[in-house]
């Protein structure tokens, strides 16, 4: 799609911003055991519900790893990023691939590219970043206006109970403090009190699933698919060692079980796909 102007930032939350540019985003997804699923699943979904060598728009693309992969495949690929850090990153990500990708400033909530442009909209963390509604269905109606018709969004949510999992898991649920956290995170989806969030804290929503279908259809989008990332494998104690040793049974596992409602809840990621 060539080059692409950066943007003012508009809705991009200032708690949001101060976290990624004190976080390590680049590495997350490099971390042995988690990371190695949450990398190998992704790239997974992309290849099966996310047609090649297409124009695709990353929003809030970080520092450019899915865009890499994707430009790598042959999609001619533009990212977006409301966070200088990751827009400096992914611009040299993209200069030193074989692949390059465009790259630019900007948030979901005002998209830099003409309507009816992209064949596919990927959103992997604006679901979660944008904690109001309202902010979200601004988002979607902006992918849903870049896509041509027919074209795809893959919307990524972080699931309401995640954190009460993830807590349980760690030991953590013994504390007072941490239980009063998780608590408020599963009756309100916030994942903090928005008047006590620390300087660099993560910052998002947590969905309910029939939320994520409902904002999707508000926004105007059909034929809604949800998908589990980790599935139930994030949660085992042995994840890291059996990820390094043997990782294809694993990931075998959680795609059986990837759309089964029952289980998609207990995944910390599920990305939706859905057609404009």
């Amino acid at each position: 799609m060539g080059t692409v102007s950066d943007t003012p930032r508009s809705q991009v939350d200032p708690r949001v911003l101060a976290r990624y540019e004190g976080y390590d985003e680049d590495a997350r997804l490099w971390r042995p055991g988690l990371g190695d699923l949450v990398r190998l699943r992704t790239r997974d979904i992309f290849e099966r519900f996310l047609p090649a060598c297409g124009r695709v728009l990353d929003v809030s693309g970080g520092p450019g790893a899915h865009a890499a992969y994707l430009a790598a495949r042959g999609d001619d690929v533009t990212l977006i990023d409301p966070v200088p850090r990751h827009v400096a990153q992914a611009r040299a990500r993209a200069q030193a691939g074989s692949a390059p990708f465009a790259v630019g400033l900007g948030d979901a909530t005002r998209l830099p590219v003409p309507s009816a442009s992209v064949d596919a909209v990927v959103l992997m963390g604006p679901m979660y970043h944008l904690v109001e509604r309202a902010d979200r269905l601004v988002a979607l109606g902006e992918a849903r206006r870049a896509l041509r018709p027919g074209g795809r969004v893959l919307a990524e949510i972080i699931t309401r109970h995640s954190w009460v999992l993830d807590a349980t898991v760690k030991g953590l649920t013994g504390s007072a403090e941490v239980w009063a956290g998780v608590e408020h995170s599963v009756a309100s989806g916030l994942s903090q009190d928005p008047e006590a969030v620390p300087p660099g804290s993560f910052w998002a929503y947590f969905h309910r699933l029939d939320e994520l279908t409902d904002e999707l259809a508000e926004a105007g989008f059909d034929d809604v698919a949800l998908v589990a990332v980790e599935g139930f494998a994030w949660l085992l104690g042995d994840l890291e060692r059996r990820m390094a040793a043997e990782p294809e049974p694993i990931l075998a596992a959680v795609r059986l079980t990837e759309r089964e409602p029952s289980m998609l809840g207990c995944s910390a990621h599920v990305i939706a796909i859905a057609r404009a």
